[in-house]
């Protein structure tokens, strides 16, 4: 995986590729199947793999790109298994939570509703599609209003890719559109609604990157100037299709806490001590005076 340096924008590429395998082998025995001739054994694909080669496209904003990996690329689930699940479940939400044909939940399950939302995001999300965007970090990499997720779908699906949620982050994107048409869509979304101006620091003034020990004038980079500057190439219709969306299971998705204030209590402020001795929480007397 190349990640670029300064925004969200990356590329997957194989650690290795047997072109051979991929298009002439493929192509011969599609061939075969249709004409019934024998493959000649020369002609079959040898275990010489090429390394796998760098993104040629350019970052949006010019920078290097980091590299991380190697990772798993291919499908996350066993689709038969997860639809099998959903059905289990939905039969048995209808008889108290237990399956009438015997089958399993056996027994009613506390979990089950988040368990078929939690499965239903599985069963939406696109197979071939490993990594995705978060919605909120495309934003404030340009300082961009907030964009509705819907339309931002609607823009992908109008310009021809694929899109969907991911079942374990609500405001993430998986797509197969590339990195310019996600690009292209957010800068379409700044003509309409502009983004404020960043506040600057006392170090972007005088021309220095944040947290940069330089001197020198040139080495602060606005990011969102940059990105936002670049000429668009994708025709983006924020239009929501007609039935967009339609058709989709009633599930909780991301399910919320479990009750009210579940989770960690308030840090410790350290107002109060204890004694060594093991004696009783006393606390401070206040330093403050009540107003009169």
């Amino acid at each position: 995986m190349f990640q670029s340096a300064r925004c969200s924008s990356f590329h997957v590429t194989p650690i290795g590729t047997n072109e051979y395998v991929s298009t002439q082998w493929q192509q011969q025995q599609n061939s075969d199947q249709v004409e019934g001739s024998t493959t000649d054994k020369k002609s079959r694909p040898s275990n010489v793999y090429r390394n796998g080669r760098a993104p040629t496209e350019e970052c949006e904003t010019g920078s290097s790109y980091k590299m991380a990996g190697p990772l798993w690329t291919g499908p996350l689930h066993d689709m038969d298994v997860v639809n099998d699940a959903i059905d289990r479940l939905e039969v048995a939400q209808t008889n108290n939570g237990v399956n009438p044909s015997g089958g399993t939940p056996m027994h009613p399950l506390h979990t089950a509703t988040t368990l078929h939302g939690l499965l239903v995001s599985v069963s939406e999300e696109l197979p071939d599609t490993p990594l995705y965007h978060l919605l909120p970090t495309l934003c404030k990499t340009v300082n961009s209003p907030a964009i509705p997720m819907k339309m931002f779908k609607a823009a992908l699906v109008n310009a021809g890719y694929r899109v969907s949620a991911y079942h374990k982050e609500p405001q993430a994107i998986k797509t197969d559109a590339p990195n310019h048409v996600v690009w292209d869509i957010v800068r379409a979304y700044c003509k309409e609604h502009p983004p404020h101006k960043k506040k600057e620091s006392k170090k972007h003034r005088v021309g220095e990157e944040q947290g940069s020990q330089s001197s020198n004038p040139q080495s602060y980079v606005d990011i969102a100037s940059k990105i936002l500057s670049k000429e668009m190439r994708t025709n983006v219709d924020f239009t929501i299709p007609k039935g967009f969306e339609k058709g989709r299971k009633k599930a909780k998705r991301w399910a919320h806490n479990p009750e009210p204030n579940w989770g960690p209590k308030a840090a410790a402020s350290g107002k109060n001590k204890r004694k060594q001795d093991g004696e009783s929480a006393v606390e401070e007397p206040s330093t403050k005076q009540s107003k009169p």
